[in-house]
């Protein structure tokens, strides 16, 4: 087994060998070459000294992608994607690479890595626990199957990141959807107002109709901003509305998710490795 880190040329063999490694996973995604593009350039900010792949000859067989900021005020690695051919598993292949990559990554001084798992992958569960990962959180993950209609007189609009008032959270989203990770992005966003108040905001990936975050002013809650926020989203996109990585005890969020049509369909465990 050869290990190398990621180069620019790595594009497209990675790209084949992730849709392999996901055709079978527990949330499928077969993205199109456009949007693992985005995912790994626009989302990710894929660091590819940190980021590495393993070959059989010229076929990349596995590969763990990371990209690295600070969160929690703790220089972290985090893992956007780990995956293996069908062919190369129960052969150490992830171990293998972590062990690789690991003191690279303690050269950029970095105190940990942190990645999510869907509970079900009991498989890889038990692989990064055997690497040394610890469980932290428990996320909730949504997707809205029944889509509702609102007349609202709430003012809504597009915005940009600057108007983005990161205190209307009541929860620390994961580290891809953290404020400082967001700030690095060009995702879309629109706000609501009272006047030239801003009262909450969502910021989204419209090609993928994914929520990154939704918040609204404490002092403006229970007047239907969040719906009208909802409300005006799904007019702006063409599939169904996702958000990922609700912390389990959000209990409020989850009862306001459900209001608006969406289901939790799937968990997730945030998992650390202190390096």
């Amino acid at each position: 087994m050869d290990i190398r880190l990621l180069s620019e040329e790595d594009f497209t063999p990675l790209y084949n060998a992730f849709k392999i490694a996901f055709t079978n996973n527990a949330v499928a995604f077969q993205p199109s070459n456009e949007e693992f593009d985005h995912r790994l350039h626009f989302k990710l900010f894929l660091d590819r000294s940190i980021s590495a792949g393993s070959y059989d000859g010229e076929e990349m067989t596995g590969f763990i992608l990371h990209t690295a900021g600070i969160y929690q005020g703790i220089p972290t690695a985090y893992n956007g994607g780990t995956g293996v051919l069908p062919g190369f598993r129960n052969q150490k292949t992830a171990e293998n690479i972590y062990e690789y990559l690991i003191p690279k990554i303690q050269q950029k001084f970095l105190a940990r890595i942190l990645l999510e798992v869907v509970e079900t992958n009991k498989n890889a569960i038990a692989l990064y626990e055997k690497i040394g990962f610890t469980f932290k959180r428990r996320f909730k993950c949504y997707k809205q199957l029944n889509p509702f209609k609102m007349e609202s007189r709430i003012a809504i609009e597009e915005g940009s990141i600057a108007d983005v008032n990161f205190n209307f959270n009541d929860f620390e989203p994961s580290f891809i959807d953290s404020s400082d990770h967001l700030k690095k992005g060009n995702e879309k966003v629109i706000v609501s107002k009272d006047g030239d108040t801003i009262t909450g905001y969502v910021i989204f990936q419209p090609h993928l109709a994914r929520i990154s975050q939704l918040a609204v002013d404490r002092i403006h809650r229970q007047n239907g901003v969040g719906e009208a926020l909802l409300s005006h989203l799904q007019n702006l996109v063409d599939r169904p509305l996702t958000i990922m990585n609700i912390p389990e005890d959000e209990f409020g969020f989850d009862k306001f998710l459900n209001r608006c049509g969406f289901e939790n369909q799937v968990n997730q465990y945030e998992m650390e490795l202190i390096i």
